[in-house]
């Protein structure tokens, strides 16, 4: 019995280990920021910025240039899109926009738009698939176990 509380230990183990390494991940390349947190905290480099285009602000000049403001709790954010032509580009949407901070000119350079996807979903369809197999194969490997320590008490076995 020991070894399979052990075995169990260990795949728990890495269980925590990846929930760590996936939600680092998470933090560093999928988590967006909010307009007002662009504004204070300057960031350099590429940022993932989430908000809401707001309505009367979008003018598109040429295919693939757009300039708008975007919409959080507490703040706007004015942004200049250049990029791939956009087709979800419209006011009153809620988007994720890539690109960097300028704080020279206090503009958020964006070059794409990602998808808005919502990662409780996501982790919450993965729990509920993986945890009942989790379950049932912890059960299982209890049943088999109990079943070879009864047949091995038993006097129907015989070692070769």
């Amino acid at each position: 019995m020991t070894n399979l509380y052990l075995r169990w230990g260990g795949v728990l183990i890495v269980a925590i280990v990846f929930i760590v390494l996936t939600y680092n991940y998470y933090r560093d390349h999928l988590a967006s920021l909010v307009p007002q947190q662009v504004k204070q905290e300057a960031p350099t480099g590429d940022v993932r910025v989430l908000g809401m285009v707001q309505g009367g602000t979008l003018e598109t000049r040429a295919a693939g240039e757009a300039t708008f403001t975007l919409l959080g709790k507490s703040a706007t954010l004015p942004v200049h899109y250049q990029g791939p032509p956009p087709d979800n580009l419209r006011e009153l949407k809620i988007l994720v926009l890539v690109g960097t901070w300028n704080a020279a000119t206090q503009v958020f350079e964006a070059r794409d738009i990602g998808i808005v996807p919502n990662y409780g979903f996501i982790a919450g369809a993965y729990l509920l698939g993986l945890l009942p197999l989790a379950l049932f194969l912890f059960a299982m490997a209890r049943r088999v176990h109990f079943l070879y320590d009864e047949i091995k008490a038993s006097k129907l076995y015989e070692e070769e």
